[in-house]
């Protein structure tokens, strides 16, 4: 299936409700905007400026989106801040499909640097590996390191205290997350979606270590969530963040991926597909 049949297959009515009718210039509507938009981090469109030329030189595509004619680059740069509600909504409710075609068994945690030096939003931060400047992106992945949940914060915000945004509506046997999600508050909230929490102790938190029985599922494991880090940056996104300014935009581009990683990943599914090499088109 192509591209803008993927998506204007997903991004529709059904998923996301038709804008009440007003008087005047309807424009383009909320619905075509989110298929120009996510069709856009399909096909690796990482400026506004070459979506319009995409949608100039391949005019079926932008029928098969629905456009009657195409947006101005302006047009698409406001679509980007107006709808990241709207994103965030669509990309929750393509993952809840994803999780009907299979179960989650496995829901792994972590965050990842979206470094960006010259942004006037971006903040200093802090990894494994050092200090960043830029943004981070908090995501839980299941068994097959495919994307549930999601969120994106400044560079300078600590990982522990998102899990339980992470995890709260979702349905898993375990929960694993490196030490620096350790507290008393995570547990209780991997607790109460009756999950096995799988904690890595923090070495900081001197006589309060509670160790966990399957620390060896946390370390057999935890690759999964590397592997989309890896995956989403390098293939999905490839920097695109570092074009727009602001929160909002790049926050906006980062769903959008999530999104067509997520719906490439149901299409293969429905036919019969199981691994992230094959579910996956980003995958080299």
């Amino acid at each position: 299936m192509e591209a803008c049949e993927v998506v204007r297959l997903l991004i529709n009515k059904a998923i996301v409700p038709a804008e009440p009718k007003r008087r005047g210039n309807p424009g383009y509507g909320r619905i075509k905007a989110l298929r120009v938009l996510v069709y856009a981090r399909q096909k690796g469109l990482d400026n506004d400026t070459r979506i319009i030329e995409h949608l100039k030189k391949h005019l079926w595509i932008a029928k098969t989106l629905g456009l009657e004619a195409i947006p101005d680059r302006t047009t698409v740069g406001r679509w980007w801040r107006r709808y990241l509600i709207v994103l965030e909504e669509v990309f929750v409710k393509i993952a809840n499909i994803l999780q009907l075609a299979i179960p989650t068994t496995i829901a792994v945690i972590d965050s990842t640097p979206l470094v960006d030096l010259y942004d006037m939003e971006a903040q200093w931060g802090h990894t494994s590996r050092g200090k960043f400047r830029g943004f981070k992106l908090h995501a839980a992945v299941n068994q097959l390191g495919l994307p549930l949940r999601a969120l994106v914060t400044p560079g300078n915000r600590f990982d522990g205290p998102y899990l339980p945004r992470l995890i709260e509506d979702l349905e898993a046997e375990y929960v694993l997350a490196d030490g620096a999600y350790h507290s008393k508050a995570n547990f209780k909230a991997v607790e109460a979606i009756n999950a096995r929490p799988v904690i890595a102790d923090n070495p900081r938190r001197k006589g309060k270590s509670r160790k966990t029985a399957s620390d060896v599922l946390l370390k057999s494991k935890r690759y999964l969530v590397e592997q989309f880090n890896g995956l989403i940056k390098d293939n999905v996104l490839d920097e695109c963040w570092l074009w727009p300014r602001g929160l909002v935009k790049k926050a906006s581009m980062v769903m959008a991926g999530l999104i067509s990683l997520d719906a490439n990943a149901v299409d293969a599914l429905v036919g019969g597909e199981e691994s992230l090499r094959k579910v996956s088109k980003y995958w080299d």
